[in-house]
């Protein structure tokens, strides 16, 4: 299979190369701005303090905690470049590294570029891009996710919302209107050694039959007042050193997911559902429903909300998370906000109501409330 995956990217690269031209780059709604031949740096900070209360200590003691972190989106800096090569050809690349503010550490693994490190050529025809990138998962949840990467929302309930990459990887979309769809298949999915989702040690490449393969696909129609999205994404697992459960080719981890989202007048409402089956772990399957909501109160005001549902099939473990979310836009590209998430466990789950590392889980079943107010500045 790998050699056939690798011919085939050769041969669409050679064929599809002539006709290449910019398309519009995922990120431009984050605040960036490009223009034909250049190099422009860019970036995102979010620094905020939080307050968690029931964090487990020991087998019956709780405590609460205060403390700083970013809350509406994970930080990073980036360079994007494009170059005009004639015929309606531009080359472009992508270095985005994730960083904490709070003490200056690297994320997803340490890496320089955890977020993105990708080289490739654009044009009418689609998009052709190697190197570490977001899976087509991300493309589908994306739009309808308001809470996006941040320490609320999707992100307590399931760790590849915010981990949606692949190192390794082979990258194709296509954009026709208001119709977009894509592959990705990644030799390698993940080559840094860690113990979660942003770094599992399965780097692949050299190694036999599927092994740390992963590969998805993506359809999506955005009429800009509504829209529709739908992918699947495959992982496969490593060695009995890979993190997460997932200790053989063998063993898979797979999420199907669909969702769509409509506007009444400037408020925005969406609905969403993923569908895994996760080997790695004792009870695989699980459904996670979510309904969304974005309402602008003044032009500077904002409130976002969420209610997500996360249920493990033939088994009590489940959990139940509301989000709410005010922000107060000082600029164009700097916005004050508070947001908070109660999250309600269920059986064996202790899914922690923060992402923020360390991650306070509560008591096995127990609940918990996560408050954060901030400040989030775009460059």
């Amino acid at each position: 299979m790998k050699y056939t995956t690798a011919i085939w990217a050769c041969a669409a690269l050679l064929s599809i190369a002539p006709t290449w031209a910019l398309a519009e780059d995922e990120s431009a709604a984050e605040g960036r701005s490009m223009g034909a031949s250049s190099v422009t740096m860019y970036g995102l900070i979010d620094q905020g303090v939080e307050y968690v209360n029931n964090v487990a200590q020991g087998k019956h003691a709780t405590t609460h905690t205060v403390r700083t972190g970013d809350g509406t989106a994970t930080s990073y800096f980036g360079i994007h470049g494009i170059e005009d090569i004639g015929g309606g050809t531009k080359a472009i690349f992508d270095l985005q590294g994730g960083f904490q503010p709070n003490n200056g550490t690297s994320r997803q693994g340490g890496r320089l570029f955890g977020r993105q490190s990708y080289v490739g050529l654009d044009g009418p025809y689609g998009r052709l891009t190697f190197g570490r990138q977001y899976t087509m998962r991300f493309f589908a949840t994306s739009f309808i996710n308001p809470f996006g990467t941040g320490a609320q929302g999707l992100t307590t309930l399931d760790n590849g919302i915010a981990n949606a990459r692949a190192d390794n990887s082979v990258s194709y979309r296509f954009f026709l209107g208001s119709l977009e769809g894509g592959v990705n298949y990644s030799f390698g999915r993940d080559a840094v050694a860690g113990n979660s989702s942003a770094a599992s040690n399965c780097p692949g490449e050299t190694t036999p039959s599927n092994e740390c393969r992963e590969f998805s696909a993506m359809l999506k129609y955005d009429a800009h007042s509504w829209g529709v999205a739908t992918s699947y994404e495959r992982n496969y697992g490593g060695t009995s050193a890979t993190w997460g459960g997932l200790t053989s080719p063998k063993l898979t981890d797979s999420r199907f997911t669909l969702g769509g989202y409509f506007k009444i007048k400037d408020a925005k409402f969406g609905v969403g559902w993923i569908r895994r089956d996760d080997e790695g772990i004792a009870t695989p399957r699980s459904n996670l429903f979510w309904v969304t909501g974005t309402v602008p109160v003044t032009p500077f005001v904002y409130v976002d909300g969420m209610v997500a549902d996360l249920k493990y099939d033939h088994s009590p473990n489940s959990a139940l998370v509301f989000v709410l979310r005010g922000e107060y836009f000082l600029s164009k590209r700097t916005f004050l906000y508070l947001t908070a998430e109660h999250i309600h466990n269920d059986g064996n789950l202790a899914l922690a109501a923060t992402t923020i590392t360390p991650v306070p889980t509560p008591p096995v079943g127990g609940s918990q409330i996560s408050v954060i107010a901030g400040i989030r500045h775009t460059f």
